[in-house]
């Protein structure tokens, strides 16, 4: 009986460092300097554009709020005087430089912008984050201080990868009837799917990926206070906003039958955009053209 415990009590302590390790090599933040290159050479399979002009604009203003869980949270706000906000939420282990491209002509536009560090990363406080699961509340925290910024405005949501997940959970919220459409681009319908795939794409030969998985999730639940089977299908069912749907069918990362998946959850009035040989976040770096013109159009259509 001792022998049998103390095999027992050496499997849990094995379990609890597997998912701490895939834990920390998930969700712990990463502060290193933004990588402005990235994105920009040939063999790089994701094609980026930005605007470092409209990042160092000196009329941006650095703002803060405090998330419902103690978090300071910070972001950029361009106020172009514009009665719609855009709320941007970028992807994994990124920053809000990285939607400088598509911020900068909806600002010249005459929409405002507000550009966010999600939680665990750069300028934001954690030391970790959620994929989603916590930062959809962060989205309705950052609304408040939107309205209460631009009282009588109208708001529109954007964010691809991890960003679009975070929009997608917090259309599950009751929201503002301000807040009048989304937009997601390659956003994933389902976490704990997502990480799966993640661990085949970049662990595959790690045997038993399933397995571990589930341990990532007891491991999260229990020390770290959210899971990750987290069907943002169930959001989706609860929205009551428009959305438009973007993927690109060569996305390797978050697979393209997420567009499907995402779409037809949705209840609400919806839209989807596919862009043919386009990888991961690089629909807008591929056809910058089409890509402003649905977008901004979208918006618009949504808000006036």
């Amino acid at each position: 009986m001792t022998v049998l415990l103390i095999v027992l009590a050496l499997l849990l302590v094995l379990l609890y460092f597997a998912g701490k390790y895939f834990f920390d090599f998930t969700f712990s933040r990463q502060d290193k300097p933004y990588d402005w290159e990235s994105g920009l050479k040939p063999d790089d399979p994701i094609t980026m554009i930005r605007d470092r002009a409209f990042w160092d604009s000196p009329e941006r203003e650095e703002v803060e709020i405090t998330s419902r869980d103690g978090l300071k949270l910070r972001g950029l706000f361009y106020d172009r005087g514009g009665e719609t906000t855009v709320l941007f939420c970028h992807g994994y282990q990124g920053g809000p430089e990285e939607l400088t491209g598509i911020a900068s002509p909806l600002c010249a536009a005459g929409f405002n912008a507000l550009l966010i560090y999600q939680r665990g990363h750069s300028k934001s406080e954690g030391s970790f984050f959620t994929m989603g699961v916590k930062e959809r509340y962060d989205v309705l925290d950052w609304i408040d201080w939107i309205n209460a910024r631009k009282p009588g405005g109208k708001i529109a949501l954007y964010g691809w990868s991890m960003g679009a997940a975070t929009v997608m959970g917090a259309l599950g919220e009751k929201l503002p009837e301000n807040v009048k459409c989304a937009v997601e681009d390659c956003g994933y319908e389902n976490l704990y799917d997502q990480l799966l795939a993640s661990t085949s794409l970049y662990m595959p030969k790690l045997p038993c990926k399933a397995f571990f998985t589930g341990v990532l999730d007891v491991y999260c639940r229990l020390f770290r206070g959210f899971s990750i089977r987290l069907p943002l299908s169930r959001a989706l069912e609860k929205c009551t906003v428009p959305v438009l749907f973007i993927h690109g069918s060569a996305d390797s990362l978050v697979p393209y039958d997420n567009l499907d998946k995402c779409y037809t959850a949705c209840a609400s009035k919806k839209l989807r955009s596919s862009y043919a040989g386009a990888p991961h976040i690089s629909s807008f770096g591929r056809e910058p053209r089409r890509y402003l013109n649905e977008l901004e159009g979208f918006i618009r259509a949504c808000t006036e």
